[in-house]
């Protein structure tokens, strides 16, 4: 693979009558990726001694094939600032990119944005006095930017050559129909729409960053309209979807210092927190089909993140329940109440088993028509997206002492273990897998009615591949919060450094992931799965932990300078 790039700006700015400040920029971008790839097969080798295809000496099922592909991007781009008096602050911004990813007359577009700041605490009227207020800006701003990520020659048809039959003694070559291609192949464009202030009170001490946000992306590449099954081929992927996306970020932090046994005490203490919904506004989806749990459908409305699941209330106790619940469902003119939990066509409920709530009324549990407007007892049960990003920060030295210390976490998110999550549903997935220890004694037997997960069984058809269904009962809070780092140190005094003329020195220790706190899943019996089941509560990107795990790290060290 052959990858180059080129990158060139050029500035200028300047001051007049020290009130008119200027600045402006333009550079342009060049990339440039090429692939080759060379693949050859031979079996029928003379010694596995010597793994050389010289010696493969097959003579049916040699093949060699090759690839190639290639893509170009160029951009010109600018900016130009503006500042009167410190007071009124603007920038314009524009890029002119294009791409060989997209069909001619779709390969150039124009992204423009621009953002204006009214510095308020520097007008002649704002009197307020600067021991409280010393600075408060006001800021704004709108733009766009484009996004060409999509697979080259995505926009033109394309032909795959295969080894066919054998005929006279000679493999014969064949080529297919291409695949459809879409109309009309694009750049997928984000428009943002910011507000912002900045803040600063008490003489500095108190400084306070708020930001909102509105991000419209259009023309996104994603799957296309439904085709019929007679068509024979899937639609093609373009620029057919649009997502809205609101939040927020807020940064607050306070520095200060005080006499402490003679000595000044300094410190700060900074927090962050952010937030954001993504909402789908437009999708190839007519039915809003909401598809299957391990390839979830998008429709219009949606909100990245949904669960679907059903309703539990609690395990069924007694076969007289059971029986009372399966007559109902005959009486509604069908044969079980619960057909859901099969897994081999025997539809028959056990005490242990888990209660499904009929919420459509029904009197039976079902998925309806897999839609949102006729999910059957299904509801959002939760969002996978994390929610509330957070992390504060402090630190402090005094007499040459000093400590830092990086909390973080998520306040609020939802993770539903896949049913190939082997260290949470064990032997109800696979009967040969190993039994987690957190489920023994947590299991429903007669003399354990209120444990938290069912009877024990292999292939239970909730928990099982291609019977997945979840539900309210376990699903799990993966909230969080973690000390990423904690330092302390000493810095040795400038007069023994004279002597061995060193201009800093240091000692610290030094610890990473020291201490991490989730509500994930926590029972009594001393069960809990947070450090049982082993898994990273940050599942935002660890999926069902089969991750490597977060390492606590102990570190001692020494800065020196000279």
């Amino acid at each position: 693979q052959q990858f180059s790039k080129d990158h060139k700006q050029n500035e200028y700015e300047d001051t007049f009558k020290d009130k008119h400040y200027f600045k402006t920029m333009l550079g342009y971008n060049y990339e440039q990726s090429k692939n080759k790839g060379l693949y050859a097969y031979n079996d029928d080798l003379l010694t596995e001694d010597v793994q050389n295809i010289n010696l493969a000496l097959g003579l049916e099922n040699k093949n060699i094939t090759g690839s190639w592909n290639r893509w170009r991007s160029v951009g010109v781009f600018s900016r130009l600032n503006y500042v009167f008096d410190e007071r009124y602050l603007l920038e314009i911004d524009a890029r002119y990119d294009g791409s060989s990813k997209f069909n001619e007359g779709s390969q150039w577009e124009l992204f423009t944005s621009g953002s204006a700041g009214w510095r308020m605490s520097q007008e002649p009227w704002f009197k307020v006095s600067k021991d409280v207020i010393s600075n408060l800006k006001l800021r704004a701003s709108y733009g766009s930017l484009g996004n060409s990520n999509i697979t080259a020659y995505s926009f033109d048809e394309s032909f795959s050559i295969a080894n066919g039959r054998i005929i006279n003694g000679k493999v014969v070559k064949y080529t297919s129909s291409p695949s459809p291609i879409p109309n009309n192949l694009t750049w997928e464009t984000a428009r943002t729409f910011d507000l912002g202030m900045d803040l600063s009170m008490f003489k500095s001490r108190l400084s306070i960053v708020a930001d909102w946000y509105n991000r419209k992306t259009v023309d996104m590449y994603v799957q296309g309209p439904t085709l019929p099954d007679v068509y024979g081929a899937t639609s093609p992927k373009g620029n057919y979807g649009e997502m809205t996306t609101k939040g927020y970020e807020i940064t607050v932090q306070w520095m200060d210092k005080f006499n402490l046994a003679g000595k000044q005490f300094n410190y700060s203490v900074k927090a962050t927190l952010a937030d954001y919904v993504s909402t789908i506004d437009k999708f190839n989806n007519a039915t809003k089909s909401l598809g299957t749990y391990n390839v979830p459908n998008y429709y219009k409305g949606m909100k990245i993140g949904e669960i679907w699941g059903f309703e539990v209330d609690g395990l069924w106790q007694n076969q007289n329940d059971i029986d009372a619940a399966e007559a109902a469902a005959v009486a509604a003119g069908q044969s079980h109440y619960n057909p859901l939990m099969s897994t081999s066509k025997t539809y028959k409920l056990y005490p242990g088993d888990i209660k499904f709530v009929d919420r459509n009324g029904n009197g039976y549990i079902d998925r309806g028509a897999n839609t949102k407007d006729d999910p059957g007892d299904r509801k959002i049960i939760g969002n996978s997206e994390p929610r509330y990003i957070y992390s504060f920060s402090f630190s402090a030295d005094w007499n040459n002492i000093f400590l830092n210390a990086f909390f973080q976490g998520v306040g609020k998110q939802d993770w539903y273990p896949s049913n190939e999550a082997a260290t949470f549903w064990g032997q109800y997935n696979r009967p040969y897998a190993q039994m987690p220890k957190w489920h023994e004694g947590n299991y429903w037997t007669d003399d354990n009615p209120d444990a938290y997960l069912p009877r024990y069984t292999g292939y239970y058809a909730p928990f099982y591949s291609g019977h997945h269904n979840a539900n309210t009962r376990y699903i799990q809070n993966v909230a969080y919060i973690r000390l990423k780092n904690i330092q302390i140190g000493y810095n040795i005094p400038q007069k023994w450094l004279n002597y061995v003329k060193m201009k800093r020195a240091s000692v610290y220790f030094s610890g990473e992931n020291l201490w991490c706190w989730s509500p994930l899943y926590r029972r009594t019996r001393d069960i809990d799965v947070a450090n049982i089941y082993g898994t990273d509560p940050d599942v935002s990107n660890t999926g069902d932990g089969y991750n490597y795990p977060t390492m606590k790290t102990f570190s001692l060290g020494l800065n020196i300078t000279f």
